[in-house]
């Protein structure tokens, strides 16, 4: 499977506060449904703006010993469909394995139990 450079509904999301200065404080609850009031005090003062450069270039691994790794597709379930086609190609490409969370964008802060659980299964 190829990581592919984003597509133009990622491109949209230049103009959304992840990519320019705060406010944060309303953006994350309502785009990355954290609402728990301990885990925006922990979040909110660690986030920067994203450079979108990521999103453009493929990735290119130049390891060979690195496609011999397994790999797994962890999807969040509650996060908008963008990712469905990186999905997809895990489900469907040899050497991939797909797992699904019932979080959002950021399992690791608003259920970061069911993340370790995952993260056991995958390397059990």
């Amino acid at each position: 499977m190829v990581l592919t450079p984003a597509r133009p509904a990622m491109q949209d999301l230049i103009g959304v506060p992840r990519f320019a200065p705060p406010p944060w404080e309303k953006f994350v609850p309502q785009a990355w449904r954290v609402t728990d009031e301990a885990d925006l005090r922990g979040a909110l003062p660690r986030l920067r703006p994203t450079p979108f450069g990521h999103f453009k270039e493929p990735v290119r691994r130049q390891n060979a010993a690195a496609e011999k790794l397994p790999r797994t597709y962890i999807r969040c379930v509650q996060w908008p469909n963008v990712y469905d086609r990186d999905a997809e190609a895990a489900r469907q490409t040899p050497g991939w394995r797909y797992r699904e969370l019932a979080s959002s964008h950021l399992p690791y802060i608003t259920h970061p139990r069911e993340v370790a659980d995952l993260l056991f299964e995958i390397v059990a």
